[in-house]
């Protein structure tokens, strides 16, 4: 939503009322009511707040002066001040986080919370899309979350992280069922009551699943049986003192921090050891990828279909941020883990069906945006993918080089021909034998699109590497 020349207002924050997030000229701005504004010029103040600001905790924010040009046409919308904060490399979701990224932003946002309610402050909601990731450190965005904590007052956020982070990582942890696309279906979390139902009966010795699912769903399920009676009479609430907050929030702490993943392994978690390329090809072909990457310093890369990240890392010593997408959550979990060793990193490992990357979603279909809406690269890989789009997701081979043009970005995209190895395995048993999956049809699709700049032939011709830019 456009508000003059070149502020625009956030068409995802809009649900709390005391805020606003706008961009202008490449900055993240916030308008806040003048209650927000209260508790910002208290809190900001404070040690403990500072300190997480410093460590990166929470996103570096100050308070523009009313003087300030952008400030001047957010205050005219209403609100009593103007935040800037730092802003964020690339915008993600929770249905696109591994187990781990959404393991350590729950983990992040307890902190937060014991810390702030240590200080005398809580944070009034746990959505986990108040979590943000620069490479791989987790960083809380929502500065006006913090309340000044009241005693006696439960904590309001407690069902919220259950649904958005406690419940999906204790099923994938426990049942091993998918959370990604149930986060992906319902944007406020997986509900307990559904929750449960997945659960079986041995699962209720396990302490969180019997406190936080399953006594969770009795109680959520005996006010809506209240409602529905019009029973005129509440129930007695219950006082909750500050040790009992303090002691749910470190209960909590300690059941997502022993959480883990089943082992599990897959072909794509274990690819850089054991792909098909000989020593020489693979070498090649790293070769190929470093040799047009330095020829500029780029601002943002993609690489789909990117395994456990051999190629993205190549790419970070030549780019400013790198998005690493792939669909097998444990070769992304193994990026993620081996990249959240670095001090600093500028890699962004993120899980998407690639045949069926995010969508538009929420309010109006703005609220969550798409993949391409969040940041255009100026580089797309898409090496050893085309077989796959093509062949196991049946996409046509025209649509999928349009989709790619679409990016307007230079383009390293791998070719890997009829008389590989791995697409016979991928042509096995397939009725549709895509005799249009050539080589030839494959370059001459390209040519309409782009400048087919460079080439190189890998596995004795059976693959080949192109460097291509778009047409203009």
């Amino acid at each position: 939503m456009n508000i003059c020349g070149e502020l625009e207002a956030d068409t995802g924050s809009f649900r709390d009322r005391n805020n606003r997030v706008y961009y202008a000229e490449r900055k993240v701005l916030r308008g806040v009511s003048e209650a927000a504004l209260k508790n910002w010029s208290k809190i900001s103040g404070q040690q403990f707040f500072k300190k997480m600001m410093e460590n990166g905790d929470l996103i570096p924010t100050k308070l523009l002066p009313a003087t300030d040009r952008n400030a001047l046409t957010i205050l005219k919308e209403g609100w009593a001040g103007v935040l800037q904060h730092q802003k964020i490399p690339f915008i993600s979701y929770p249905y696109e986080w591994t187990f781990g990224m959404l393991k350590d932003s729950a983990l992040l946002h307890l902190d937060i919370l014991e810390r702030s309610l240590k200080s005398g402050w809580i944070l009034k909601d746990a959505t986990a899309y108040n979590v943000q990731w620069i490479g791989t450190k987790p960083t809380f965005i929502d500065i006006i979350s913090f309340e000044p904590y009241k005693e006696g007052n439960p904590w309001g956020g407690y069902r919220q992280f259950c649904m958005m982070f406690l419940i999906p990582l204790l099923l994938k942890a426990y049942r091993d069922v998918d959370y990604i696309p149930l986060l992906r279906s319902d944007l406020e979390g997986i509900d307990p009551v559904q929750a449960v139902k997945i659960f079986p009966k041995s699962s209720l010795f396990r302490k969180a699943v019997f406190l936080h699912i399953f006594l969770h769903a009795k109680l959520q399920m005996a006010f809506s049986d209240d409602k529905a009676s019009k029973q005129t009479e509440p129930r007695k609430a219950i006082r909750h003192s500050k040790a009992m907050v303090l002691g749910t929030i470190q209960g909590l702490h300690r059941i997502v921090q022993r959480l883990d993943l089943q082992n599990k392994e897959t072909i794509w978690r274990n690819y850089a050891d054991c792909h098909s390329y000989d020593e020489d090809s693979y070498g090649q072909k790293q070769a190929f990828v470093r040799k047009h990457l330095q020829s500029t310093r780029w601002k943002l890369v993609w690489d789909i279909g990117c395994n456990t990240g051999t190629f993205s890392q190549i790419c970070s010593e030549f780019s400013d941020y790198v998005i690493s997408i792939d669909g097998d959550q444990y070769a992304i979990e193994a990026l993620y883990q081996k990249q959240k060793q670095k001090a600093k990193g500028n890699i962004l490992p993120l899980i998407m069906d690639l045949s069926n990357l995010s969508p538009n979603q929420g309010w109006l279909g703005q609220e969550r945006k798409d993949l391409e809406s969040r940041g255009q690269p100026e580089l797309l890989l898409c090496l050893a993918l085309i077989h796959h789009m093509v062949i196991s997701a049946n996409i046509p081979m025209r649509d999928y080089l349009g989709w790619i043009r679409q990016m307007n970005a230079a383009v390293i995209i791998e070719f890997v021909g009829p008389g590989d190895e791995m697409t016979k395995v991928l042509l096995k048993n397939k009725v549709n034998q895509y005799t249009d999956y050539t080589k030839e049809n494959f370059e001459q699709i390209a040519r309409e699109r782009f400048l087919m700049v460079d080439s190189c032939p890998l596995k004795g011709g059976d693959r080949e590497v192109y460097f291509l830019k778009p047409k203009s």
